[in-house]
């Protein structure tokens, strides 16, 4: 008995970890988050049916958009999900790696850069901070 909770308790803390950085307790609408994103990574290459999950273009270490993918050995990609059914949100952002197999001729995952990860939550928190400072005005005049 004593067993079946430790297992019950072990997947509970195991299974529900999402890798990457995640920015908690945005306050934004979502329209407003995904503005804020597309800031940072510019315009998507994948976007889902309900504007949640973003992907960007091919990019290399430096997050300039590559040129051309297939003339390099290795490439990344930003992917930023929106989670939550509502306010406050929290984003998880990933940036994933990619290799040139040349046995297959196709890039393959290879996994998450934490370096690059923790780059560019910086500069998506700090592009969500700038938007949440023009969205908080006081009007003085009409309070209610």
């Amino acid at each position: 008995m004593k067993l079946g909770y430790l297992i019950l308790t072990l997947f509970i803390f195991v299974g529900c970890q999402t890798p990457g950085y995640f920015i908690s307790e945005s306050n934004l609408p979502v329209a407003e988050t995904r503005k804020a994103v597309t800031a940072v990574i510019g315009n998507p290459r994948i976007v889902s049916v309900n504007g949640r999950e973003l992907i960007s273009v091919y990019h290399d270490q430096k997050f300039k958009q590559l040129a051309d993918e297939t003339k390099v050995g290795t490439r990344f990609y930003t992917k930023v999900v929106i989670l939550g059914a509502r306010r406050p949100y929290e984003i998880n952002i990933q940036v994933i790696k990619e290799v040139f197999e040349r046995e297959t001729q196709k890039f393959v995952p290879v996994g998450l850069d934490e370096s690059l990860t923790q780059r560019r939550a910086r500069e998506i928190k700090k592009a969500h901070n700038y938007s949440l400072e023009k969205t908080q005005v006081f009007d003085g005049d009409a309070p209610f």
